[in-house]
């Protein structure tokens, strides 16, 4: 992020127009009086604070503001505003134990990802919060959220790994090839199929800024500005 140092200096000197106002005065006094006045004005406050004598005045420079600092939510009801969480999420289950039953959910620990891992592996070893709303009744219906903090090569290379159509189609999915933009501070990469049986869309995103990833998905769960609130909420 860059930002603009600004330093004002503002200095009065507003010597010659006192002097000018008192002359003017001293002068008009004369003629009423005939000319018998002899009287000396003395100077005002505003005429002292005005002289040449005095110090300039000087603006302190405006501090420079530093780039936003990340701070994760511990709990998946904190990854939102309350009320973009309830419009969104309302009354879905989270992270109902019957569905999520061999998968760590809520906050939890990052774990060592194996040797040689792509950078998906990475990021999914590195989740600190995993989250999920999905009514067990549903077929496909469901709405999922990772947040990760990862290293410097691994932010730098996981935009490029979504969108690169050459990749093993097992480990990302057949022909989820991602459209990667740079906003939110960050990159964005999305991409979207159609669930053949039901005709419904699947979509995931993924926001890398700095060393945290957040990736939503979402399967028949339409949202309105998800990650932005999310932004807002670690970012602010």
């Amino acid at each position: 992020m860059r930002t603009t140092r600004s330093i004002t200096t503002v200095t009065t000197l507003g010597a010659v127009a006192a002097l000018a106002f008192s002359l003017a005065g001293c002068a008009s006094g004369a003629d009423d009086a005939g000319g018998a006045s002899s009287e000396t004005p003395r100077p005002t406050a505003t005429d002292t604070a005005a002289s040449p004598s005095a110090s300039p005045s000087t603006t302190a420079p405006a501090p420079s503001p530093g780039p936003a600092v990340a701070s994760i939510p511990t709990d998946c009801t904190d990854i939102v505003d309350a009320a973009t969480y309830a419009s969104t999420m309302g009354d879905t289950p989270l992270n109902d134990p019957e569905f999520f039953a061999e998968v760590r959910m809520g906050r939890i620990e990052p774990i060592t990802p194996p040797a040689g891992a792509d950078p998906y592996t990475i990021v999914e070893s590195a989740a600190q919060l995993r989250c999920g709303w999905r009514d067990i009744r549903a077929d496909i219906t469901g709405l999922f959220v990772d947040v990760a903090t990862v290293d410097e090569a691994t932010a730098a290379s996981y935009p490029a790994w979504l969108s690169d159509p050459t990749v093993d189609e097992e480990r990302r999915v057949a022909g989820a090839v991602s459209d990667c933009t740079d906003r939110l501070g960050g990159t964005v990469c999305q991409y979207t199929r159609v669930e053949e049986q039901y005709g419904t869309d699947f979509t995931q995103t993924v926001l890398v800024r700095d060393d945290v990833v957040v990736t939503v998905r979402q399967s028949n769960f339409p949202t309105d500005d998800l990650l932005g609130a999310i932004v807002t909420r670690i970012w602010g």
